[in-house]
């Protein structure tokens, strides 16, 4: 099979590229990038010969002739730009936070004065301070144990906006929760906030989990309708678990920054979850729609 690859702004460069029948969407990759010298993570094609309908060749695994393609055919190519590796983006962008806590725990003197080493923690904040180092370190262990990722890589400008939120909001929800002068809220909020904390990161735990176990191996783009638990309700419960966890931080702390964080939170996750939702719905019109589920609110959003 031979195919015409263009690129350039005015789509005037074409490559031509030769493959054995049968070749998949990531033979086409390897060929051109081998022809281009371009990272094969840089690489995305779609056919546009029908405008109504751009075909984008979105799965390393499918065959060229399952997408259509048939000999002589055109693909558009598109470089995606500098990539990160998934995992690296994660690690760096959860150790952050941690980092910031752990320092502002030992309350160096040029931050909080002389004396604040000596003055004894408020037990609320030392119990704030192990939930925020329990959830990043769990997220970080499921980065290396639990997650499956589908793609490699994404956008290299991706870490510095993940690291920019979780970084900021580690530094200045830190700050206060560490302060000599940290005012604990009553008992009652404390457990309350603690619960529904503890409550959450186990179910989000068990969400990803039950995420994992449906994709059969790194690298995978098998995407099937998740079933039981809280995703007879929602899309994205590990959203939903991961919003709540912070509601009950900060209950438990009453910070005004974090109750921003959770806010900005939920904002940015209820996106992801909305467009995941659609998702499925454009991948199972059929089956999806009657399961009635929301996106991340139970019965509402």
């Amino acid at each position: 099979m031979e195919l015409s690859i263009v690129s350039g702004k005015k789509k005037d460069v074409v490559t031509k590229v030769t493959l054995a029948k049968g070749a998949t969407v990531k033979d086409l990759k390897k060929e051109y990038a081998r022809l281009v010298r371009k990272d094969i993570n840089r690489l995305s094609f779609k056919e546009e010969s029908n405008k109504e309908k751009v075909v984008r060749l979105d799965d390393d695994r499918k065959t060229l002739e399952s997408y259509g393609l048939t000999n002589n055919a055109t693909l558009t190519f598109k470089d995606l730009g500098p990539q990160i590796g998934y995992r690296t983006v994660f690690v760096l962008e959860y150790l952050g936070p941690m980092v910031f806590v752990m320092l502002y725990y030992l309350r160096p003197a040029i931050l909080y004065g002389e004396k604040a080493a000596s003055t004894p923690y408020n037990w609320v904040a030392l119990l704030a301070v192990v939930s925020w180092i329990v959830h990043f370190a769990k997220r970080e262990f499921e980065t290396f144990f639990v997650h499956k990722f589908s793609r490699p890589t994404m956008p290299l400008m991706n870490i510095f906006k993940n690291c920019a939120y979780y970084w900021t909001f580690g530094a200045v929800i830190g700050y206060p929760l560490c302060s000599p002068n940290f005012q604990a809220p009553s008992e009652q909020l404390v457990y309350v906030g603690l619960a529904i904390f503890v409550i959450s990161e186990i179910g989000n735990l068990i969400c990803h989990i039950m995420l994992s176990n449906m994709r059969p191996k790194e690298g995978s783009q098998q995407r099937d309708i998740p079933r039981g638990f809280l995703f007879e309700l929602v899309a994205c419960p590990n959203y939903t678990f991961e919003v709540a966890s912070w509601v009950g931080f900060s209950i438990m702390t009453m910070l005004p920054m974090s109750y921003l964080f959770t806010l900005v939170g939920f904002l940015q996750m209820a996106d992801w979850a909305q467009k995941k939702h659609r998702g499925y719905k454009k991948q199972f019109p059929d089956e999806y729609p009657k399961l009635k589920r929301k996106a991340i609110v139970p019965f509402l959003y």
